[in-house]
């Protein structure tokens, strides 16, 4: 079994860890986070549901004219409550560390586990990996689901999503987009195909390593067209996470340095810590990093 395909079932393996601790369900989620709105919408792109939970600021008013900028944060079934205990956190300190933001969460409206699985592993992955697709359905007993959702999902979000927070909320145009593992190789995808749909990209244990490293040629491929692209970049992951996922991304991390002169890039190695224990520290560095007061 290629060496790809193996990363790919140790990365869901250690999925299923982490839902075993969740409770599913986005009702579980509200009735933790009871000053959020959430909305649920069907892509007129790859006609999924998602739903999306909405953050507010405690200073935002409707009454006022200013303007907030947005974080758009992947797999809402997760990082809705964790990021709603750092905003709330945060927002205790005298003097404020981080900027006024509106949250938004997404995910997938599914019921089933498996399905929050086999949605996460399409919408987020950047191309078609058919062996690793095969590989995967038969070690978790699920149906085979197709890689390379990750264009649809992204146009989704600049076509159905955006426009609907920008419609209903007071934004700023300024947007970011967080995601971890899978979410921070689409975080990267999202950078290297659309550019100028975000501004600031939250890339934490990014699986760099999908299909041979392939966001590393296309980072070469976009640099050689346009060089002077500018962005605010966090990529992190914990040292304990192995040298098949901390060696692509060191070497991700040249690239964008090298080729691009424009980029403020800040990285972060978080000793002592695994691909699920970074979670908190990569989550809460983000803020402190891309939106420090």
């Amino acid at each position: 079994m290629k060496k790809s395909i193996i990363n790919s079932i140790l990365f869901f393996a250690v999925l299923q860890v982490l839902n075993s601790i969740q409770t599913f369900g986005q009702g579980a989620i509200m009735s933790l986070v009871t000053d959020s709105k959430s909305y649920a919408i069907k892509s007129s792109i790859n006609k999924k549901e998602y739903v999306l939970n909405v953050m507010l600021p405690e200073s935002y008013a409707a009454s006022d004219s200013i303007k907030y900028p947005v974080l758009y944060v992947l797999d809402g079934k997760y990082s809705t409550t964790s990021f709603y205990s750092i905003k709330e956190t945060f927002a205790l300190a005298k003097d404020k560390e981080i900027k006024d933001i509106i949250f938004v969460t997404i995910d997938a409206n599914v019921k089933s586990e498996s399905e929050w699985l086999i949605n996460r592993y399409t919408d987020l992955t950047p191309s078609r990996n058919p062996s690793a697709d095969t590989a995967i359905a038969n070690f978790f007993k699920l149906p085979v689901s197709p890689s390379g959702g990750a264009s649809d999902f992204l146009t989704t979000i600049e076509k159905d999503i955006i426009p609907l927070i920008e419609h209903n909320y007071k934004t700023s145009k300024e947007r970011g987009i967080f995601g971890h593992s899978l979410g921070g190789l689409f975080a990267a995808y999202c950078f290297l195909s659309k550019p100028n749909l975000f501004q600031k990209y939250a890339m934490n244990s990014p699986s760099i390593w999908w299909n041979n490293g392939e966001m590393v040629a296309l980072a070469d491929s976009m640099a050689k067209r346009n060089p002077n692209l500018k962005a605010s970049i966090f990529i992190s992951a914990g040292s304990m996470e192995g040298d098949f996922m901390i060696t692509p991304v060191n070497n991700f991390i040249l690239h964008l340095k090298s080729n691009f002169t424009d980029l403020n890039i800040t990285s972060k190695i978080f000793e002592d810590e695994t691909h699920l224990s970074v979670v908190p520290a990569a989550s809460s560095r983000t803020l402190k990093v891309l939106y420090s007061q």
